[in-house]
């Protein structure tokens, strides 16, 4: 407390003395040179304010387009590797892709939404109680997908969970052996 008291102090003493000078300075000018000069003065301090306040705006849209960028590729990766297991829903995933899934999804629990990261969970629990070859799984992943989607800042205004389930449907037949192939496309 003391230390703050003696600090708050020394920049009372020092914004007197910065005054003082600055008062000294002034006057010996002319009364009207130093108005100009004053008016001049506070002119470059405020713009120098408002320039230095652009540029930190600058920086923290910067960050946040790079932060944005990262999770588009990590939400890419989870998405990508997901409708691949869709597609392939009764054979295993090779070691590979399945660490690359582990890795991805311990970088979403650093970068992830809440949002995104609950859906993930609810995906990863309805898979391991109901399996691939359940319908509710494409339903759970446009779930998810909505949800990064939103996180993103992408619209979702006119995209609904059934418009997702189709696309990812028509992706799952597409991926089908050739005795499944001949499904129409959910309406």
């Amino acid at each position: 407390v003391l230390l703050g008291i003696a600090l708050l102090g020394a920049f009372a003493a020092g914004g007197y003395v910065v005054f003082r000078v600055v008062l000294d300075l002034f006057g010996t000018l002319e009364p009207q040179a130093a108005t100009i000069t004053a008016i001049a003065s506070v002119v470059a301090l405020l713009c120098a304010t408002i320039i230095a306040g652009g540029f930190k705006w600058t920086g923290r849209k910067e960050a946040e387009a790079q932060v944005r960028a990262e999770k588009a590729n990590l939400y890419e990766g989870i998405v990508l590797i997901w409708g691949e297991k869709l597609s392939n829903r009764m054979k295993a995933m090779d070691q590979a892709t399945e660490h690359e899934l582990q890795k991805l999804e311990r970088l979403l629990t650093l970068r992830g939404n809440s949002k995104v990261i609950k859906t993930y969970i609810e995906l990863q629990v309805l898979e391991k109680n109901v399996g691939l070859q359940s319908a509710e799984i494409p339903t759970q992943i446009a779930n998810l997908l909505l949800e990064m989607r939103k996180d993103l800042g992408q619209a979702v205004l006119n995209l609904s969970e059934s418009d997702l389930v189709n696309v990812l449907n028509v992706e799952v037949l597409r991926g089908s052996s050739p005795s499944t192939s001949h499904v129409e496309r959910p309406q």
